[in-house]
Parts: structure tokens; sequence; C-alpha cells
């Protein structure tokens, strides 16, 4: 999925935004509730080494709450997600842009993180 598609979706989706919230950094994209500003995702660059890739470098990663089942189902069946980079593991993927999960795939788990980390949704 490319990153316009992906902030497009995300813009067009009722109650979410994004924003670039970190001093300097105009790459890193927070995905955002837009009543409680809670994350539901963020757009990032990790190490190609994290990636599972050669070289010096970085690649675009997008880090997605979903629930540990999923997480680890998600893992075992693509080879473009991973354990969420410098998130918490259990509760985040992160999702290769430039891999092999289809763009539907990828637009249903924002749904899912967006539906996770609502505030209405917490016990």
């Amino acid at each position: 999925m490319s990153e316009e598609k992906l902030l497009a979706f995300v813009a067009a989706k009722a109650g979410a935004c994004y924003d670039y919230p970190f001093k300097e950094d105009f790459e890193t994209a927070v995905l955002r509730h837009k009543d409680t500003k809670r994350w539901f995702g963020i757009l990032l660059d990790a190490p190609n080494g994290y990636c599972g890739r050669e070289g010096a470098g970085y690649t675009r990663v997008l880090n997605i709450k979903v629930p540990p089942e999923l997480g680890a189902i998600l893992r075992e069946n693509y080879a473009g997600v991973l354990p969420a980079y410098h998130m918490n593991k259990t509760h985040w993927i992160s999702v290769l842009l430039d891999g092999d999960v289809s763009d539907e795939e990828i637009e249903k788990l924002l749904a899912l993180s967006f539906e996770l980390t609502d505030k209405r949704n917490r016990q």
C-alpha cells in the first residue's frame, strides 16, 4: 500500500486523523482518534535489519494494534507482518507497506485497530 493511499484512507475515516507530532520529524505520522487523540497506528521507518532486509537504511512500516491471537496468525501467514517495532509486541504488529499484505487487508486491520483503541470499547 502506498503511503499516500494509507493516509487518504485514514483522513476519510469518520473520527480519524493523522499528524506529525514529533519535533523536527516530518516522516513519522501518528494515526489518531479525533476526539481523544488516542493512537490507533503509527507510520514510521524501521531499520532494514529489523525488517529482515539487507543493507543499511530503513523500511517504511505501519504499526497497528491487534488482538494477540490475530497478531500471531498474521505473523505466521505473512512475511510482511512482524512484531511491532518500538511498541508492545504482544498487542501491536508492524506491517511492511511494500510487503505481501494486500491493501484491502491493511484497511481491515486499520479499522480493527481503530475499534480496539476506541475509548468506548474500554472495559
